[in-house]
């Protein structure tokens, strides 16, 4: 069974895709910031991180530059899900960190999040 990270600071987009995934098998850890996230992930590696931008104590473009630096976990694939859409400097910083995929906020719809989670999971969490 995957494991995905959901990394967002707004408890109800956090909850929602988090339920979302775990209704169509998944396994899901929850972290209301980047430093959460980092923290969690010393002791369950995901296969998959979910993560929004803009959040408090660590952001996601930190918590991205934090995770590419990481031996451990550089190659571990990212979405970006995120309320940002007028900071083309944000957006273009999270494609410099190698995300795997940029979801807006306003614009996602459940199916379309699900089909990019399974696209870019690592074929051994398939």
């Amino acid at each position: 069974m995957a494991k995905v990270l959901v990394i967002d600071d707004t408890a109800l987009a956090r909850e929602s895709v988090a339920k979302l995934l775990e209704y169509e098998g998944f396994e899901t850890l929850r972290a209301r910031n980047g430093k959460e996230g980092w923290a969690m992930m010393y002791n369950e590696t995901p296969d998959l991180i979910l993560l929004d931008l803009m959040m408090p104590e660590m952001d996601g473009i930190t918590f991205l530059r934090q995770l590419r630096r990481s031996t451990l976990w550089k190659e571990l694939p990212v979405i970006v899900l995120t309320g940002v859409s007028d900071d083309d400097k944000l957006i273009s910083r999270a494609w410099e960190l190698k995300v795997n995929d940029l979801i807006p906020k306003a614009s996602f719809g459940f199916e379309d999040l699900l089909e990019r989670v399974r696209k870019n999971l690592p074929a051994h969490a398939n």
